[in-house]
């Protein structure tokens, strides 16, 4: 049997990237049935609204007292690690613990199964598959919802469930299908997919004398360099690329937006044959509402811009000076269309110099 850790939090809002986490609640299974229950309060460092205090009955004098994220990264990542990770709707819970991990300076990485999609797989008859809707089709007990650890009891009930009601081989294929082994060319070491970050950015394909085959950003850069070698080839492009790969490159970047700027960057810098149509970015820039150079928060990291000109990232305001002296870039239409997009997030530039 192999080792499980049901997974529920609570937190502030539904954005990963902006909001917190208020609760966590965890039931571990280890390989020999013992079981094992922890529920924590996290302090969120950030105000919880009316609406998700009725919600979760989590108040701000709640967590007052409780310990930060960071205080609870260790005994987290204990009772997570070396488990295949389960929860209802689990790129939401899988997604929070990143990111807080993240911010702990925490590399946070292992399979993750979706219960949501597992009731999919297994009572396809069924058209609901929410919490809510397991818990009146199974009979699942709970003695609060919308608490961690009880919501993490409930997954945990309906997994016991489920494996009296279908055989092993249907569990084990629906288990399957969420979690594909990762697939890479022959020529490259298989041991690098134990390397591959499930995380944001852009994946770069070399060949034998570092000449780059291929750019491309992801949203999950395991998961979509997998992909990219297990689809069919379509063209004869593909076939080369494949062929030809000897050095795979990746850099990592706090979320989408992060990876579309770095794209684009590494595009415009490439060779003719790996760059995209471009948009037309001829003429002036379109009008910059802002008396000099803005930021664009993405989690922990900055993004700095100037006259609709991406200036550059950086990881801390220290960083930030270097950019500010750095060459300005020419207006390119492809960076704008990605900031643009944005432009409600942009903040004017209140830098302050390290002491």
């Amino acid at each position: 049997m192999q080792a499980l850790a049901f997974v529920d939090l609570e937190t502030t809002g539904a954005t990963s990237s902006a909001d917190r986490i208020t609760e966590i609640g965890i039931v571990t299974v280890d390989a020999d049935g013992a079981v094992e229950e922890w529920q924590q309060l996290v302090n969120p460092g950030v105000p919880i609204s009316p609406f998700i205090e009725n919600l979760t009955g989590i108040s701000n004098r709640m967590v007052a007292s409780a310990p930060p994220f960071a205080a609870v990264a260790d005994e987290t990542l204990r009772r997570l690690q070396g488990r295949l990770f389960v929860a209802h709707n689990a790129r939401f819970d899988h997604g929070f613990l990143k990111h807080e991990f993240k911010r702990a300076g925490v590399r946070f990485k292992g399979p993750a199964l979706c219960t949501v999609k597992l009731s999919r797989a297994l009572y396809p008859e069924q058209q609901r598959h929410s919490l809510d809707a397991l818990i009146e089709r199974h009979g699942l007990q709970a003695a609060a919802r919308h608490r961690a650890l009880a919501d993490a009891q409930l997954i945990h009930q309906f997994w016991q469930i489920a494996h009296r009601e279908r055989s092993p081989e249907q569990i084990a294929a629906a288990i399957a299908a969420q979690n594909p082994p990762c697939v890479l060319p022959p020529q490259i070491d298989p041991a690098l997919a134990d390397d591959l970050p499930e995380t944001p950015g852009v994946f770069i394909l070399q060949d034998a004398e570092a000449q780059v085959l291929w750019i491309s950003r992801a949203g999950n850069i395991a998961r979509q360099l997998s992909q990219f070698f297990a689809a069919p080839e379509k063209t004869s492009r593909d076939r080369q690329v494949r062929e030809q790969v000897q050095r795979i490159l990746w850099h990592e970047t706090a979320g989408e937006i992060g990876a579309r700027l770095l794209e684009a960057r590494l595009r415009a810098l490439s060779p003719p044959s790996l760059q995209r149509p471009r948009r037309h970015s001829g003429g002036p820039a379109p009008r910059w509402p802002f008396a000099g150079p803005a930021m664009l928060r993405e989690l922990s990291t900055l993004h700095l811009v100037d006259q609709w000109r991406y200036l550059g990232t950086a990881e801390t305001p220290d960083a930030l000076p270097a950019l500010l002296n750095s060459a300005r870039p020419s207006f390119d239409a492809d960076i704008y269309a990605i900031l643009s997009k944005h432009a409600e997030h942009l903040r004017p530039l209140e830098l302050i110099t390290p002491s």
